[in-house]
């Protein structure tokens, strides 16, 4: 199924990596709309394995720099250390030097911010590794300093310019930095009443999240189409204190078709499907607001494809980033 894709018109050309300072202090941060990359350090390079688990095709920088401010990051704990990883596939970049890529933009560019969308990564852990991963986040987090957000009720864009959120759907102790995530649903429903909940106890908050990320066969597809515009109406119908987090994300072919083992190939056709999808609804809704929308690919409209599928990829991740961030200044929100 083909779908038509229409940019949004922007009156001037704008500078993405730094299209934060345009927005006011006062915006509540849960009323914006910020484009997140899914598995996001994959565009680093993965370890030692070709054709699985490649979820983008551009760095960390370079997704900055395209105006992603959300990044999904999933460290594990190996030989002693941080490493990014997705499922059992090491990223070439640990999670320290992550954060410091993200840490260096923020210096450069100190009205920006950014989300970092935490889990362990427990397929690359043995159970002792496991026992590490609370206490080894929580102090990489706190050695942040300042550079690392407190979660508060009603946080708004000026509490956390030149700074960090990191939000974690896994346990992490040590810090009263950032937030916990209860509630957490990968059901093609998706979940309303999530929670994200502050490290330093007290403030709370409703969380909005779709993440049915099993997308095999026309079936599951379909699915996924409807719970993204549904989460995407959800979102611009709530209230602007509540959160939401809408996946674009999922992998719609398997290696000899065995579970767990997904393939880049199959990412790559999913986001071709589903970053389309995405920008048709965003084209079609009135109200602004959507939250912060995790895709594969963004920040490039096409990706090569392979040996068994030799022609690129059109996965719209360039035009998609853009088309979120615009939504910011439908109206009134602009410094």
């Amino acid at each position: 199924m083909l779908f038509a894709c229409a940019a949004v018109a922007v009156a001037q050309p704008r500078e993405y990596k730094s299209w934060q300072s345009h927005l006011c202090d006062s915006i509540l941060l849960s009323s914006l709309s910020i484009p997140g990359a899914h598995d996001a350090a994959t565009g680093e390079g993965l370890c030692f394995v070709a054709g699985f688990g490649k979820t983008q095709s551009l760095t960390l920088s370079e997704l900055w720099d395209s105006g992603v401010r959300a990044f999904d990051l999933r460290p594990a704990v190996s030989d002693g250390a941080l490493k990014i990883c997705h499922g059992p596939i090491k990223v070439r970049i640990s999670f320290d030097d992550a954060l410091e890529v993200i840490c260096s933009k923020l210096k450069q560019n100190p009205t920006e911010f950014a989300i970092v969308l935490l889990r362990e990564e427990s397929e690359s852990e043995n159970d002792e590794e496991r026992a590490l991963w609370p206490s080894a986040v929580g102090a990489c987090i706190a050695s942040l300093g300042d550079r690392a957000a407190a979660f508060s009720s009603g946080m708004t864009v000026g509490d956390v310019r030149g700074k960090i959120l990191f939000l974690s759907r896994s346990h992490y102790c040590g810090t009263a930095k950032g937030a916990l995530i209860k509630g957490w649903s990968h059901s093609a429903q998706g979940s309303c009443e999530a929670r994200i909940v502050s490290s330093a106890g007290g403030a709370e908050e409703v969380l909005q999240v779709q993440d049915y990320y099993n997308t095999i066969g026309h079936e599951r597809q379909c699915n996924k189409s409807a719970a993204i515009k549904r989460f995407f109406n959800i979102a611009a119908n709530a209230p602007a204190c509540v959160w939401t987090i809408n996946f674009l994300s999922g992998y719609s072919t398997l290696w000899l078709g065995i579970p767990g083992v997904p393939t880049t190939a199959g990412y790559k056709r999913n986001a071709e499907r589903q970053n389309a999808y995405a920008l048709n609804c965003l084209n079609e809704q009135q109200k602004p607001a959507v939250g912060i929308v995790f895709m594969d690919f963004a920040g490039i409209d096409a990706v090569a494809g392979g040996i068994w599928h030799p022609a690129a990829f059109r996965v719209h991740g360039k035009t998609l980033v853009q088309t979120v961030i615009e939504r910011n200044f439908a109206g009134a929100g602009q410094r």
